[in-house]
C-alpha cells in the first residue's frame, strides 16, 4: 500500500500545480512609436589588430509591423521595411536598396531585445568583421 501511495504522490502534486488558480502570464509589450538614441558597434580594424568603436545618434519609427530609420547619419544609413518580434528576439527585414561602396550600418537581421514601454535596447553579436551591434533607444512619444 505504501508503495502505491509513493507512485501516486507525483501525480497528485502535478494535478495540484496544474489546477492552481494563479496565472502569472505577462504579455509582451509591443514596441511601437518614435525612438531616438545611440547606435554603437565594435568593428575589427582594417589594419593591425583590435577593434574600432563606432557610435552615432539615430531616430527610429516603429508601427505595427514596419520600421523606418528616419535620417541618414555618418555611420548609419536611413532604411525601412518590416519587423516581427516575440518575447526575446526582434527581426528587421530591410527593404531599402544597398548602395555599393557605401560602408554604413543598416537595421537588419535578428537582435535580442529588451523593451519596457519606454526603453528599447537591442543587440546583435558576431557578424563577420563586427563583434557587436547595439541600439539604446528611448521612446519620444
Amino acid at each position: 500500500m505504501k508503495r502505491n501511495l509513493f507512485y501516486l504522490l507525483p501525480l497528485l502534486l502535478t494535478l495540484g500545480v496544474a489546477c492552481s488558480p494563479k496565472n502569472e502570464v505577462v504579455p509582451v509589450a509591443q514596441p511601437q512609436g518614435n525612438f531616438t538614441g545611440v547606435f554603437g558597434a565594435l568593428v575589427k580594424k582594417t589594419t593591425g589588430t583590435g577593434y574600432d568603436t563606432i557610435r552615432d545618434t539615430i531616430a527610429l519609427k516603429l508601427t505595427a509591423t514596419s520600421f523606418k530609420v528616419a535620417a541618414d547619419t555618418r555611420k548609419h544609413v536611413a532604411s525601412y521595411g518590416s519587423f516581427a518580434y516575440n518575447g526575446y528576439y526582434i527581426q528587421f527585414n530591410d527593404s531599402s536598396a544597398v548602395v555599393p561602396g557605401v560602408n554604413k550600418f543598416h537595421l537588419k537581421s535578428v537582435y535580442q531585445y529588451y523593451y519596457d514601454g519606454t526603453i528599447l535596447q537591442m543587440q546583435r553579436n558576431s557578424n563577420g568583421d563586427t563583434l557587436t551591434v547595439q541600439y539604446n533607444l528611448k521612446k519620444t512619444n
